[in-house]
């Protein structure tokens, strides 16, 4: 069923001290992962970088368990077992590590959250952003794409951690457009999910370039620049267009204009992007 949302709706009298409890309730949410996010501040230049990334996951024996079973699992395949973390930085690489351990410790928090197919929806959005997100970083030469498209909807996570079951009824409708959907966010909540992102990116202390991620990622892209807040929105909704959209919506399978650099590019085959899109998420489910 299709939503609509007007101006008439009402909905939109809801009081503004109701939109304050959320945005309060979303700046005190427990704190995100300190070795996870540790993990993004260590420069993979940086000749302490190994000693550094065997520190963070030793402060979080959990975390380190859950990306030890991850590097055994078969979508790796090594002949060897890998155990310890040193190991696994030499055969998977920093960036590989680092996007494989945030990854894990986000997931950690997506299982505190009921696991309704709405939730996995947005998880597997998530995931299918951040995997086009690592392609178009090799693309335009830049790192840590897969992360910034793992987070940037972390608002969604946001609010359905303050709110809970009033935000997942969101996530049930359909929608013409994204713009109705957020139009509907803002009415009952006081934000949409970008907002939300952005307050709690903030007060987790996300660097800059994944808050602008979180903050922008439904605004119009310049795909030209090759920045990573743009090729995070064209990932997006490459995401939408290939079947993992974020919520139901009449326009979900418009196929996004790329720049002529991503044109035909081979690595941005739909049914390879589809492959690497559906392993990653049984990856992370195991």
């Amino acid at each position: 069923m299709q939503v609509s949302v007007s101006s008439t709706s009402p909905t939109a009298d809801i009081p503004t001290k109701e939109h304050s409890a959320v945005s309060d309730r979303l700046t005190k949410l427990p704190p995100f992962h300190p070795a996870a996010m540790k993990l993004l501040t260590i420069s993979g230049e940086s000749e302490t970088a190994i000693s550094e990334f065997e520190k963070a996951f030793k402060s979080d024996p959990a975390l380190t368990a859950d990306l030890l079973m991850v590097a055994n699992s078969a979508a790796f395949g090594f002949r060897a077992r890998v155990d310890n973390i040193r190991h696994a930085l030499t055969l998977l690489g920093l960036e590989r590590v680092r996007s494989l351990g945030f990854t894990i410790a986000m997931s950690m928090y997506v299982r505190n959250l009921p696991n309704t197919e709405d939730v996995r929806a947005v998880w597997a959005h998530s995931t299918a952003t951040a995997v086009i997100a690592e392609v178009l970083g090799r693309v335009y030469s830049s790192q840590a794409m897969y992360t910034a498209g793992l987070v940037h909807d972390l608002g969604r996570l946001g609010l359905l951690l303050s709110v809970g079951k009033k935000y997942g009824e969101i996530l049930t409708k359909e929608f013409a457009d994204m713009p109705e959907s957020m139009k509907l966010e803002k009415v009952l909540f006081g934000v949409n999910h970008c907002e939300a992102g952005a307050l709690v990116s903030r007060t987790w202390g996300f660097p800059d370039t994944l808050q602008s991620s979180m903050a922008n990622h439904h605004e119009a892209f310049t795909p030209e620049n090759g920045t990573a807040p743009d090729l995070i929105r064209i990932s997006c909704q490459m995401a939408d267009w290939l079947g993992f959209p974020e919520v139901k919506r009449q326009d979900a399978d418009t196929a996004p204009a790329l720049p002529p650099k991503l044109r035909n590019h081979p690595e941005l085959d739909p049914e390879r992007l589809r492959g690497l899109i559906t392993k990653q998420i049984a990856v992370m489910s195991t």
